[in-house]
């Protein structure tokens, strides 16, 4: 009584063992190799197959056994046992294989299989089905069969499951990608307003997360930053001047120098850029790290170190991480890039005169890791050059 108890209590632990590990499973393949390396010892069998249905075929897609089966095989679904297990949606209990005319006797005679039960994955219309294999003709205990029947519910629910979080994924993926062109959408959107402005906002963007990248390794940017925020700011930084589509046309596509007054309206955009997104974000009912990111950045990628920027004239640590950034990279590419009404700096000149802004327009501390990585800023500057 006391071996039989303990034999239980085995089988038990090994079943809720093997049904946890199915539950955890994130693939297909780990759910065929909890089976594969529990399923046999549990039932007691000679061999254990995990088969998929496959259009009209049954893949034999793992296996584990004290001698080959047919692992990796494909075989018509009505020439094969499971096929019948799975287009019956039934279980299969079968004492000697070669006194049952389902069984395609030629496919077995090479292996060692006298005796079977195979059970479908998924009771209503199966997508698979799990096998169990004897070397003595003898009939499947009851037992074995229940366990092999809880093992193959199992695996339908773990199945599922990763078809769910498969799905979920694929629609996460869809959406950020939706996401993502809007952005691109919507930067544009300032773009067109501007012909001169060219590949700027693809520019900008590059430098932004270069820099960044750069900012992660040294203190005290190191505990603000990491790859999830790099990767926000790189995906947000394209919205910094969508606040120039309430820009008049007049101030905006004006060839030379812009009057005080002119320049008081061009100014506004950072606010309007700001309202925007928060405009948004009140449409959904809440926010998001990329709206808010977003914002940040549109609002205050004009703010000086100092404290005279605009538009609210914050200073040093006040101004959000993002805004800093992206004031570097915003000027560096006004520097270097042609307008109508100035050529384009040379890369160094440009570099010295950021250099030169330390501690007054730009994060002294910024300013340190840009000039480590100017090179970088000039590859990217020619990578995404304007037309001729």
């Amino acid at each position: 009584m006391d071996a039989s108890l303990n034999r239980l209590s085995l089988t038990t632990d090994g079943m809720e063992d093997l049904i946890l590990r199915m539950s955890m499973a994130r693939g297909l393949d780990e759910i065929m190799a909890a089976v594969r390396q529990s399923a046999r010892k549990l039932i007691g069998a000679d061999g254990i197959t995990f088969v998929l249905r496959d259009g009209n075929k049954c893949h034999y897609a793992d296996e584990d056994a004290i001698s080959p089966l047919w692992k990796g095989q494909r075989f018509p679904l009505e020439t094969c046992i499971s096929g019948w297990a799975m287009h019956h949606a039934e279980v299969v209990i079968i004492e000697d294989i070669y006194q049952d005319d389902r069984i395609p006797h030629a496919a077995y005679r090479p292996t060692f299989v006298k005796s079977l039960a195979m059970v479908p994955v998924r009771e209503e219309d199966p997508i698979g089905a799990i096998g169990a294999y004897w070397a003595e003709a003898e009939r499947p205990s009851e037992e074995a069969v229940r366990l092999l029947q809880r093992i193959a519910h199992s695996a339908a629910v773990a199945m599922t499951n990763v078809s769910l979080i498969d799905s979920l994924a694929a629609a996460k993926e869809e959406a950020a990608r939706a996401r993502d062109a809007m952005i691109l959408a919507m930067a544009s959107l300032a773009e067109t307003r501007d012909h001169e402005t060219g590949n700027h906002i693809r520019r900008t963007q590059h430098y932004v997360r270069a820099l960044a990248e750069a900012l992660k390794e040294h203190e005290p940017y190191a505990g603000q930053l990491n790859d999830d925020i790099v990767d926000l700011l790189y995906k947000s930084a394209p919205l910094h001047d969508i606040g120039k589509v309430g820009i008049p046309d007049c101030i905006l596509l004006k060839p030379g120098k812009l009057e005080p007054e002119e320049y008081e309206v061009m100014k506004t955009h950072a606010e309007l850029g700001r309202a925007a997104i928060a405009t948004a974000e009140r449409y959904m009912g809440s926010t998001t790290p990329f709206l808010s990111l977003a914002k940040e950045i549109a609002h205050t990628h004009h703010e000086k170190w100092n404290g005279t920027g605009y538009p609210r004239g914050l200073s040093g640590e006040d101004i959000p991480i993002g805004g800093r950034i992206m004031a570097i990279a915003d000027v560096y590419d006004a520097l270097v890039s042609e307008r109508i009404y100035k050529p384009a700096m040379p890369h160094q000149q440009a570099v010295e005169i950021i250099l030169k802004e330390a501690g007054q327009h730009f994060d002294p501390g910024l300013v340190d890791v840009f000039a480590k990585i100017a090179p970088r800023f000039e590859e990217i500057h020619r990578d995404f050059a304007d037309a001729a």
